[in-house]
């Protein structure tokens, strides 16, 4: 199943299948000793109550291909998608060898930063579907102080839109990453103005995957009544005591309020 069909379709249908929307962040914030038997050990002890793994650039960066290798094919094993969280920024070349590489390694996904522009977005997009593998733009991070980039407003060039002066970062990163036909975009669970606003705004709109949820406030509810389609979580839950124990009643709470 891993690499039929598109990582939206993919996760989505898994998402389905596991009554879970949860992305794990296997993204601990210290050194781990054998880093990839620590992300292995939570992939399995964990893997029932989540739809997918995300791994970030300070986990990727020190493992091997072969440590990489066994870490995706654990994750498919398991029926799960595996995201890169690298926040991909930079000209069309290098994102294409950079995609190649993470989907040769088995990932089905990537997080990529807009900022680098519609066209050379569009062509990331085009070239990651052409291996059918998932990118997903960063609308608006979750962290305190992302409202001076992705908050500011731009002044929008003559013979665009004549409705209006300016516009937020964060909403002409969202139209252009629909436009170009991302797989989803990352938006906090703890900006719960942005989150209704866009739903409000495009109700059949892309899949919103949020962080900031519980470590950073974001509240599960309140995230998901306000347009959140995925959930990361990560400290919360590999930082807690019981990881297994705090993960059910996180995945229960979610049945319960139906989302």
């Amino acid at each position: 199943m891993q690499k039929y069909g598109s990582f939206a379709n993919r996760i989505s249908e898994i998402k389905r299948e596991k009554r879970s929307n949860i992305i794990l962040a296997v993204d601990p914030t210290c050194e781990v000793e054998n880093l990839s038997d620590y992300v292995c050990h939570i992939i399995s002890q964990l893997h029932d109550y989540v739809c997918a793994i995300k791994l970030n650039f300070h986990v990727i960066l020190p493992l091997s291909k072969i440590k990489l290798k066994k870490i995706t094919q654990i994750a498919h094993d398991f029926n799960l998608q595996i995201i890169a969280d690298l926040k991909l920024n930079d000209i069309f070349d290098t994102n294409q060898i950079t995609i190649k590489c993470l989907s040769s390694l088995g990932f089905d996904s990537v997080i990529v930063n807009p900022f680098i522009g519609k066209i050379s977005l569009k062509s990331t997009v085009d070239y990651a579907h052409s291996l059918n593998f998932g990118v997903i733009s960063l609308v608006y991070m979750s962290h305190a102080d992302a409202v001076e980039g992705y908050g500011a407003s731009l002044a929008i060039p003559d013979g665009i839109d004549k409705s209006e002066n300016s516009k937020p970062v964060y909403r002409i990163f969202y139209d252009n990453s629909k436009s170009v036909g991302v797989d989803g975009v990352v938006v906090g669970g703890n900006r719960l103005d942005i989150l209704k606003e866009l739903r409000s705004k495009d109700n059949d709109g892309l899949p919103i995957y949020s962080p900031g949820i519980l470590t950073q406030g974001g509240d599960i509810k309140k995230a998901l009544e306000a347009g959140s389609t995925y959930l990361i979580i990560g400290r919360a839950i590999v930082n807690s005591d019981s990881p297994l124990n705090r993960i059910k009643n996180i995945y229960d709470l979610i049945k319960d309020l139906e989302y």
